[in-house]
This record gives structure tokens, C-alpha cells and sequence, in this order.
């Protein structure tokens, strides 16, 4: 937008410049004409005083003539007589004009000036030539000066002005760029002192109000619909559990595959609950833990033949500031979804902790991958990059993501040769001053 300002300003003062010096040529040109006819009448009024210092009837026109002629040769001025519109004497380049009147004939580039005045039966004219090649390359001359000119100042002014005029608008940009919807209150910066920008800046905060009305709306009905299967799948659980003890036969084996979709339905029931409830909640009671300790003891849980195929790369304690319960979900998440979809091979998880302040967690499995332009979108609640042949409900990626985004991080998947590489950056716990 600033650039169109600049581009419109620059345009704008060129063309006025351009305007300016049509004017003042035209302007210009009509002071040379009447120049030229002050200095056409004072040689007619010259040469009528010339015959009338002639005895009546004893004068030569022609001789008379050709001695003004001659005497003004270097002003570019010719004198002529006509009577009844035939030359009688001088040099007659045109038809002269009617008596006490200039006019201009020919075309632009050779044209001519005459002016006429009557005497006595005869018609004294005097001409001039009015194209002057040298004024023509200052006319031309002048205007490329003039949109010269006038393009570097609307550059030089439209540059500031421009800046100035969109300031307001940068501002508002810079401070939406930063804004964060569930934030109250909604901070997009002072009021605007510019009307138009005052009445977006208004209508962005409307309507970031009603967005967040809508995201507490919704994030309030995950978390209570979340809250309200919870206790009952946990109940149904149990009572599954307890029956499949007491049953045998087909019956113990019918309850075991219900336990275990409850089982799974109760997971996930889990991990909607902890992306719906807001990061500031989550936030609350963060204590300093070592990934390096979250990491061991998630692996611990696993089956025996899962846990064999794992790998620990521990080159630090990964000291960082959060909640112990959803760092263990993030890690068991990422560790089951190599586990999952890399069916044979290790699965490595690495904890490192980088300068200056960062704490790095890298999950790599031998599986086959995730394709570049699906990088993204993993991340997104119920999105799978592979809907079929791998059972799941697709929030294993988004609940990593979310939990990182709580502790202040981000996450992300890179390559590895082959296989899957997340990885998960944590700022760094560090111990102030005391």
C-alpha cells in the first residue's frame, strides 16, 4: 500500500508538473505573440511616418521600401504595400491581414506573424517570422524540467508523506500480528487519531470479541462434555474389568474386546479433554522437571516387547518448567505413534539440552515417513496423513503440539533417513539469582 501511495504521489506530481509547463508555455508563447505584434505595429507605424516625410506625389514607394527593408534586415522583420490586395512593394510573403488587425498563418514550425495597417488607398504590412527553433528546445526543454522536477519532489515528499499517512494502518498490522484472540482484553494498541483506521481497528476488535465469545463457547462444551464421559467410562471400565474376572468362554473374551474399546474410547476422551481446556489453565502450578525423568519413566510403562525396541539417547536432565502429567502424555504420545506406525525397527528418543536456553526432545522411527507438504496439517486434531490400516483417532500430533505450545514451545516433524523424526524445543529451566 505504502509503494501505490509512493508510486500515486510521484505520478500525481508529474503530471502536474507536466500541467504547470503547458500553462506556462502557452502563457509564454501568447506574451512572444504579443511582443512580436507591438514590434509589427511599430514598424508600420515607422514606415507610414517614413512616406508621410515624402512630398506628396514625389516619393518612390518601391525605393522607399527597399531602404526600410534593408535598414531592418537584422530583426527579422519585412515590410510589404498592398493595394487592392495586390503587392506593390516590399517583400509580400503572405495575404496580408485585414487593416489594424495581426494574424498568424502557416503551419507550426514555419509559421508567419503579419500585421496590417491602412494608409491613405494602400495597406502597409509588416512580417515576421514566429517559429524560433531555439524557443521550440526550451518549450521541450522546459517541460521535461518540469515533470523532472516534479517527480523528485513527489518522490522526496511522498516518500515521508507516505510513511506518515500509513503509519496508523503499520501500527494496527503490527500490533494484530501479535494480538491473541482469547486474550483479555483484546490489546490492537491506542485509538488511532486517523477515522478510517480507528473504524477498522473498532471493527477488528468486535469481531475478535465474538470469535473469542465462540472459542470459550465451544472450548467450554469439549471441556464439559470431556468432564462428563470421563467418570462414567472410568466406572464402565472397571465394571468390564471385574466382570471379564468372574467370566470364562466366549463371554470373558467378548468383555476383554469391550474393556478394551472403552479403554481406548476413554483415551481419547483424555487427550479431547486436555485440548479443550484453555493453555492459561494448564498453566497454573508449572514446577521445574526433568524431561530426561519424564522420558525414563513413560518408557518404563511400556510393554516389555515395546520397550525393547526404544532406544534413550540422554545427554542432559532437560531441566524446563511445566506440569509432569502432560509432559508424560506429550512423551507417551510421541513414543506410541512411532511405536504404531513403525511397526519393526528401534524407535529413538533423544533429550538434549542446547544453548543458550533450550531443552530439544526427538522422537525418530525407521517408518515411512510423512510427506513434506503433510507436515503441517499432522498437527491438526483429527487429521491423519494415513486414514487407513493404522488405528487411531488423529489428536495424537495436535495433543503434542497444544502441550508444547502450553509450555512455551513448538513442535515439529523432520526428516530421518528413513522414518519419522518429531521434535519438540522447550525453553530451558534456569535458576535465577537468589
Amino acid at each position: 500500500m505504502a509503494f501505490r501511495v509512493a508510486w500515486v504521489s510521484v505520478t500525481s506530481a508529474a503530471l502536474g508538473g507536466l500541467l504547470a509547463a503547458v500553462v506556462a508555455i502557452v502563457a509564454v508563447d501568447r506574451l512572444i505573440a504579443e511582443h512580436v505584434d507591438q514590434r509589427l505595429r511599430a514598424a508600420v507605424v515607422t514606415l507610414a511616418g517614413e512616406l508621410d516625410e515624402d512630398e506628396e506625389g514625389e516619393w518612390d514607394l518601391v525605393a522607399t521600401l527597399d531602404d526600410e527593408n534593408d535598414e531592418i534586415v537584422e530583426s527579422g522583420i519585412r515590410l510589404a504595400v498592398f493595394e487592392d490586395g495586390r503587392a506593390v512593394a516590399g517583400d509580400a510573403w503572405i495575404t496580408p491581414p485585414a487593416p489594424g488587425e495581426c494574424a498568424s498563418y502557416g503551419d507550426v514550425g514555419s509559421r508567419v506573424r503579419a500585421c496590417a495597417r491602412a494608409y491613405r488607398s494602400l495597406v502597409l504590412v509588416a512580417a515576421q517570422a514566429s517559429d524560433v527553433a531555439r524557443l521550440r528546445v526550451l518549450y521541450a526543454l522546459s517541460a521535461l524540467g518540469a515533470v523532472a522536477l516534479g517527480a523528485g519532489t513527489g518522490l522526496v515528499l511522498g516518500v515521508g508523506l507516505t510513511r506518515w499517512a500509513v503509519g496508523p494502518l503499520e501500527r494496527l498490522a503490527g500490533a494484530l500480528r501479535h494480538a491473541r484472540p482469547d486474550a483479555d482484553p483484546i490489546a490492537l494498541g491506542p485509538s488511532s487519531d486517523c477515522e478510517e483506521v480507528e473504524a477498522i481497528r473498532s471493527a477488528l476488535v468486535e469481531l475478535m470479541q465474538q470469535s473469542r465469545a465462540l472459542l470459550e463457547q465451544a472450548r467450554r462444551f469439549a471441556a464439559d462434555a470431556a468432564h462428563e464421559l470421563r467418570t462414567p467410562l472410568t466406572a464402565l471400565r472397571a465394571e468390564l474389568e471385574l466382570l471379564a474376572e468372574e467370566t470364562t468362554g466366549t463371554d470373558r473374551a467378548a468383555l476383554e474386546r469391550a474393556h478394551a474399546r472403552v479403554t481406548r474410547l476413554s483415551t481419547l476422551v483424555e487427550r479431547l479433554l486436555v485440548l479443550a481446556i484453555p493453555p492459561e489453565h494448564l498453566e497454573r502450578g508449572f514446577e521445574t522437571i526433568a524431561v530426561a525423568d519424564v522420558v525414563t519413566q513413560e518408557v518404563a510403562e511400556l510393554s516389555p516387547p515395546e520397550r525393547e525396541r526404544v532406544r534413550l539417547e540422554l545427554s542432559g536432565d532437560g531441566l524446563v518448567r511445566g506440569d509432569t502429567r502432560l509432559l508424560g502424555s506429550l512423551v507417551a504420545n510421541a513414543v506410541g505413534n512411532a511405536l504404531k506406525f513403525a511397526p519393526e525397527g528401534p524407535v529413538t528418543v533423544r533429550v538434549t539440552d542446547v544453548e543458550p536456553a533450550e531443552v530439544v526432545l526427538e522422537v525418530e522411527d525407521e517408518g515411512p515417513g510423512i510427506p513434506e507438504a503433510l507436515r503441517a496439517r499432522v498437527f491438526e486434531p483429527f487429521y491423519r496423513a494415513r486414514p487407513r490400516g493404522v488405528a487411531g483417532h488423529g489428536l495424537g500430533l495436535a495433543l503434542i503440539a497444544h502441550i508444547a505450545r502450553v509450555h512455551g514451545g513448538r513442535a515439529e516433524i523432520r526428516d530421518a533417513a528413513p522414518g519419522t523424526r518429531v521434535v519438540v524445543h522447550l525453553p530451558a529451566w534456569t535458576p535465577g539469582p537468589r
